[in-house]
């Protein structure tokens, strides 16, 4: 179980994905990512629940040339036998300096078959710096 290369390794899928580096049908690593219960709680306050998410993602496909995303300042929150809790900071940047910061938690649960051992079970973002651009 590797709760840190898990957030970094689906972010950098999200980045190819709505850079249109990989096939619109690639949705199968967030599918396998997010637990049937999975919610997400978006830095304006919208929850959505996992159908609901996969299907926006899905929607971003290719929508930019010049999307970066990385994840920084990642802490454990708890870790337990069958929940790990863990915070991060998401960043998008853009070529014309546009960029936006959020402060991320997440719990995932354990799970062998999940990437890293680990399925996405909630995720609630809060803007950082008076949100997007």
């Amino acid at each position: 179980m590797d709760w840190h290369r898990e957030i970094e390794e689906l972010h950098e899928f999200f980045q190819v994905y709505f850079l249109g580096d990989v096939e619109a049908e690639a949705l199968d690593r967030v599918e396998t990512a997010l637990h049937p219960d999975f919610t997400f709680v978006g830095p304006d306050a919208d929850e959505t629940d996992r159908r609901t998410t996969i299907d926006r993602i899905a929607a971003g496909h290719g929508h930019t040339s010049d999307l970066t995303i990385t994840t920084t300042e990642h802490a454990l929150v708890h870790a337990a036998d069958e929940v790990v809790v863990a915070r991060y900071v998401e960043r998008h940047h853009w070529a014309d300096g546009r960029s936006n910061r959020r402060l991320s938690t997440v719990v995932f649960l354990v799970d062998p078959d999940g990437p890293n051992g680990l399925r996405w079970l909630r995720v609630h973002e809060t803007w950082i710096e008076g949100g997007g651009s």
